[in-house]
């Protein structure tokens, strides 16, 4: 309740150009939807219009082909070419058309006959050819239907030798009981269709056409994959535009047995009035501008004082936080320092001391073969756990800086006889012979402690994983600007998911020895930090069964 309190004013401004923004919404919106169906209405009446105009054509182009049908079948001769030409051009005179028109009589057998336009007898030399030399199987059982009835049929649009495209209206000649053929007038689909474009005054619509068998034509090319003998082309073709098909307008009408496809669409989107729209947005955009700077300047010295004063609150508080965890950590430093100091003496002390009896005693004479053996399984027990307790103080040391890196001038060789030498007596009880053939000079700059650590470690787990009677190489050379150190043993080899976690404390996998020994993993993770710390790092190569190959790579900076 506070909160709507303390910001009431900013929640009046936002209820306040909501319902303006939506007062201005409604405004652009109805005025685009008065557009809209003004605009659609506009294209239905031009729609109408254009299939008006089309029946009114071909129904004209149909009065004269039933004249041509009545007099081929009613004379009392056979017209020949002459006369039928004559009768043609008069009638096509009174349907005051300019426009090309050409007339073929074919007999049943489907061979042109007569062939003529206005002016021309034959004028492509069809006379004696066969009209199977045209057309498809299809079009010619079309062709033999039209022998069997008196009605006119109209055929697709199909682009002429003449070099236009042109629309049949056949019939059939039957004369005296007998069919002996058909007359098929074809006109120039660009004097049916002229009346439509000259409807759109305006020039703002496009027209798209289709037969029933779902092509394309306009004024001058039917798109019906036949051969075209034409190079004109229609400017006004729908596909000149960028217009999707969706976007017509279609009606589909039977004219004399075949099926016309009209499509009428805008030749342009509707553009957005932008000046109506600007000015909406103007006038949206000034009040909103003029309530918010109003509405600002009465909460502008408000909200500053509340934010100083939740600085401050924030300051004070993070002094104080800063302060208790200072205190806490001093704290735990004296804390781990104790804890350190107890398990560096007060646990490795008495370790020490038992180490040292154990050793003594595993030297003296002791008849009873049991007591010997629980005195030798103690000793090692005690080395295993000495080992672990130094590791596991050498890592948490590191994690707390208290291991420094000292770099000193060393040899490696040296280094490597001291660490086998203590690891002797490990592997003389396992029978394991460890070969070593170090160089004389393998001078390098490092932390003796470190690398000491991680031959020991490495050397000491070789051991623990190694069968009675094994083998460990360790190898030493110079490879290009590197030093290589190799540890391989002849033990029981780790699997691939085993080496992904060597050096991964959140999933490290701890293996017993061949001889039962234990260990938490911390020794392989000192090595890996201890090589890092020398810019180097460790190559591990293991297989089940066969033998672990870990490599030491070092910088060589001498």
């Amino acid at each position: 309740m506070n909160f709507f309190k303390k910001n009431s004013h900013w929640l009046l401004l936002t209820i306040f150009l909501v319902i303006v923004g939506f007062f201005f919404f409604y405004l652009h919106s109805e005025s685009k939807q008065n557009e809209l169906e003004a605009r659609l209405l506009k294209l239905e009446n031009q729609h109408n219009r254009s299939i008006d105009k089309l029946t009114s054509s071909i129904d004209k182009f149909a009065g004269l082909v039933a004249g041509m049908r009545s007099y081929m079948n009613m004379s009392t001769e056979l017209p020949s070419t002459e006369n039928f030409q004559n009768f043609v051009k008069n009638q096509y005179s009174d349907l005051k058309l300019d426009d090309s028109i050409v007339v073929s009589y074919v007999n049943t057998s489907h061979v042109f006959m007569q062939s003529f336009t206005r002016n021309t007898i034959d004028p492509v030399n069809l006379v004696g050819q066969s009209v199977k030399d045209f057309r498809t199987k299809e079009k010619m059982k079309n062709l033999d239907e039209l022998m069997t009835h008196d009605a006119l049929s109209m055929f697709p649009p199909l682009n002429l030798l003449e070099g236009w495209v042109g629309l049949p209206m056949n019939f059939r000649v039957h004369r005296k009981g007998v069919t002996v053929g058909y007359v098929a007038p074809i006109i120039s689909f660009k004097a049916i269709l002229d009346d439509i474009y000259k409807e759109d005054l305006d020039n703002e619509f496009v027209f798209r056409f289709i037969t029933e068998e779902g092509f394309d034509f306009d004024r001058e090319i039917a798109h019906n994959n036949t051969t075209v003998y034409t190079t004109k082309s229609d400017t006004e073709y729908y596909k000149n535009y960028d217009i999707d098909t969706s976007q017509f307008l279609y009606t589909t009408k039977n004219f004399y047995g075949f099926d016309l496809t009209i499509g009428t669409a805008y030749k342009f989107p509707l553009e957005e009035n932008t000046a109506y729209s600007s000015l909406l947005f103007l006038w949206y955009f000034t009040i909103s501008l003029l309530a918010i700077i109003i509405t600002w300047q009465v909460n502008r010295f408000k909200k500053l004082n509340v934010m100083l004063y939740s600085n401050n609150m924030l300051l004070l508080q993070n002094k104080e936080e800063i302060s208790d965890k200072n205190n806490e950590l001093q704290k735990l430093n004296i804390t781990q320092t104790k804890f350190f100091s107890i398990i560096g003496h007060d646990i490795k002390q008495p370790l020490n001391g038992i180490e040292g009896l154990l050793s003594l005693l595993k030297y003296e004479k002791i008849d009873d073969p049991d007591l010997a053996e629980i005195i030798r399984s103690l000793e090692k027990s005690t080395n295993n756990t000495t080992n672990l307790l130094n590791n596991l103080l050498r890592w948490a040391r590191s994690q707390t800086g208290d291991i420094q890196y000292v770099p000193t001038s060393l040899n490696l060789s040296v280094i490597l006889e001291e660490v086998i030498e203590t690891a002797h007596s490990q592997a003389k009880e396992k029978q394991i012979t460890i070969i070593y053939e170090p160089q004389l000079e393998l001078r390098y700059i490092g932390d003796r402690d470190m690398l000491s650590t991680i031959f020991r470690n490495l050397i000491s787990n070789a051991i623990k994983f190694t069968n009675l009677g094994g083998t460990i190489e360790i190898e030493t050379q110079k490879v290009g600007n590197t030093i290589e150190i190799t540890v391989n043993d002849s033990g029981i080899g780790m699997s691939a998911e085993e080496v992904d976690s060597l050096f991964k404390l959140d999933t490290q996998i701890t293996t017993v020895g061949t001889s039962g020994e234990t260990g938490t993993g911390l020794g392989l993770i000192l090595c890996h930090m201890f090589v890092k710390n020398h810019d180097g790092h460790i190559l591990v190569n293991s297989e089940p069964e066969v033998g672990t190959q870990f490599t030491i790579v070092l910088p060589n900076e001498l």
